[in-house]
């Protein structure tokens, strides 16, 4: 399998050699600059200044076309963004070389320097924030937001924490020091190692043939960083000697090559798919703020462990000691802090999510259970009723035979009326097993609930007062006399609640549901019109609660077989693509809150 894996990789570097137009470009470009360095076309001088910057520029420009190239085709979101960040990582890198080209050599000073390490930093901060993206596993980010932005912070502080440390506090305390250009290179050389770990830590754990290749190359791309900043690093430092106009300027066109071949083998035919234990291992530990934390704490440390290095030795003069311990205080604090406050966002996320992922479990099994209930409702409603609608003829019949004086004329009335109730009986476990949607037209709320009021205040009584507010934007598609069977189903049961009498409030509106405040509902996002159905009556039991949708269960636990109850309205606001949430507490009352898809109101 790693010999398969290994072709399939060497193959396509060999097709982006042979085949691809802008890796020949690159290649052309190239053999065109060696010839400059090879035939002297040049004076020493004008080949100096031309190997300081605009050497490179044709290189980078081309890794630039390379990482635009295409980018619209990606499909997935999270792919397309983590590779818009290398794109403009390469603009932020050809930014600085052509402002680099353009300032005269005469007009060149201190604050330059400092402004050319800055800019740099634009290059490298798009890096590490695409690091901290994970392309491989797009789905499994969906919901990682707020982690993302807790790992860029951490990187900003990072990053300037390191430019503070190698720029900041040399220009301040020993401006000389600095224009050696040697704490330029550590900065650099620093960075380089930074995003050479991020890169193999992807290629080593990401799980897919595909992106352990365009890792690796990426991971290959901070390596050539690093030597040729370290190269520089030696030269600063005294160890080596590097003539200015050398061949050896032909090196800094390794880094922007491989990333050429990065941007261009994400095209590459190589398998995508990512190992099942990883990406479940993945989504099981995506949202941990340990990991998080470690990451930022991580990040803290490496200042101390740097500090302690460089100056054990001696690479920097003493004078500087106190003004990098500052910097290296004020990293500690900062990043750590950062991990403080990373570990209570995510830990109150994650339970959050743990908590939402619950409750739609339990609405998933509660769910199957009415499935189960609704199906067996469907077979019984099908068995008795065509025998209950002969009996129904057969009671018609034997009232019009019956005189109006005859002693079986009354048995026979009470009969038909007995076959009614059943006949309504089964209709209603119909409307359980969803099988009648009814004749659904667009309906609004509050101009239903108001025609529903009298039929309302008949069912609860004079001990009951009713009290309605109606809000705009509550239309929804539904047959009105499903709507009926529901209202009086709610009112009964609030009846029941308040056999001393109380208050029953009815509102309409309309709601949006976002995506987090849809998930536990196990709803879709979007607008919703709205009916809520509160009473002041005792409340409902916890034990009762979980059954309250249930066919012949009650909200009472003391009556277990009240007929249908709440199955009716439950099956009926389901069958319309809504949901029903109950919150109540004992002593105060119970509140029914029904969503249903909105439409726009009829004109």
């Amino acid at each position: 399998m790693a010999k398969r894996a290994a072709a399939l990789v060497e193959s396509a570097f060999v097709r982006l050699f042979l085949h691809d137009t802008l890796v020949q470009l690159y290649l052309g470009v190239l053999a065109a600059e060696a010839v400059i360095y090879s035939v002297p076309l040049m004076d020493p001088g004008t080949l100096t200044a031309f190997g300081a910057s605009p050497f490179e520029i044709p290189f980078v420009a081309t890794a630039a076309m390379a990482g635009f190239y295409g980018l619209r085709r990606i499909p997935e979101r999270e792919e397309r963004l983590f590779w818009t960040h290398l794109a403009y990582a390469m603009v932020f890198w050809l930014a600085t070389l052509v402002w680099i080209s353009l300032v005269p050599a005469k007009d060149w000073s201190r604050s330059h320097d400092v402004l050319v390490d800055a800019s740099y930093l634009f290059f490298y901060s798009p890096i590490l924030f695409a690091l901290e993206r994970k392309p491989h596993l797009p789905r499994a980010e969906r919901q990682r937001d707020t982690e993302r932005q807790l790992r860029w912070a951490g990187v900003t502080l990072l990053v300037v924490g390191w430019f503070a440390y190698f720029v900041v506090v040399p220009v301040l305390l020993d401006p000389a020091t600095f224009s050696t250009s040697l704490t330029s290179s550590l900065l650099f050389v620093t960075i380089d190692i930074a995003v050479v770990i991020r890169a193999t830590w992807r290629a080593w754990s990401c799980g897919s043939l595909r992106w352990r290749a365009l890792y690796g190359t990426l991971a290959a791309a901070g390596v050539s960083l690093a030597a040729t900043d370290g190269l520089d690093l030696a030269r600063d430092a005294g160890f080596l000697v590097l003539r200015n106009g050398a061949a050896t300027d032909l090196i800094w066109a390794i880094p922007p090559m491989l990333f050429v071949l990065a941007f261009r083998l994400r095209e590459a035919d190589l398998p995508r798919t990512v190992d099942d234990d990883v990406r479940d291992r993945d989504a099981r530990r995506s949202l941990d703020p340990v990991r998080v934390g470690s990451f930022l704490v991580a990040s803290a440390l490496a200042f101390p462990l740097v500090h302690f290095v460089l100056h054990t030795a001696q690479v920097f003069h003493e004078n500087l000691a106190p003004g990098h311990r500052l910097v290296v205080l004020v990293a500690l604090v900062a990043l750590a802090s950062l991990a403080g406050v990373a570990y209570r966002v995510l830990e109150r996320q994650r339970v959050a999510d743990e908590r939402a992922r619950a409750s739609l479990e339990a609405r998933l099994r509660e769910a199957r259970k009415l499935e189960a209930v609704s199906r067996l409702a469907g077979v019984v409603a099908d068995e008795f009723t065509p025998p209950l609608q002969v009996l129904s003829a057969f009671a018609d019949r034997a009232l019009d035979a019956l005189a109006a004086g005859d002693p079986l004329r009354n048995d026979a009335q009470r009969a038909s009326e007995q076959i009614l109730r059943m006949v309504e009986f089964t209709r209603n476990l119909a409307a359980v097993s969803r099988q009648q949607r009814g004749r659904p037209i667009r309906v609004d709320l509050a101009i239903a609930v108001s025609d529903a009021l009298p039929s309302l205040r008949d069912a609860l009584g004079p001990s009951v007062r009713i009290e309605c507010t109606p809000g705009p934007g509550a239309a929804t598609v539904i047959d009105p006399a499903h709507l009926r069977v529901m209202l009086l189903d709610l009112a009964t049961n609030a009846r029941d609640a308040m056999p001393a009498g109380g208050r029953l409030r009815i509102d309409t509106g309309a709601v949006v549901l976002d995506a987090e405040t849809a998930f536990p509902l196990a709803m879709r996002p979007g607008r919703y019109a709205r009916l809520a159905v509160s009473d002041t009556g005792d409340g409902i039991p916890n034990e009762a609660l979980a059954h309250i949708f249930e066919p012949f269960g009650s909200t009472k636990s003391d009556e277990p077989t009240a007929g249908l109850g709440l199955a009716t309205l439950y099956a009926i606001v389901s069958q319309h693509g809504g949901c029903v949430n109950v919150s109540t507490k004992i002593g105060e009352g119970t509140s029914f809150e029904i969503l249903l898809p909105a439409v726009q109101a009829a004109l």
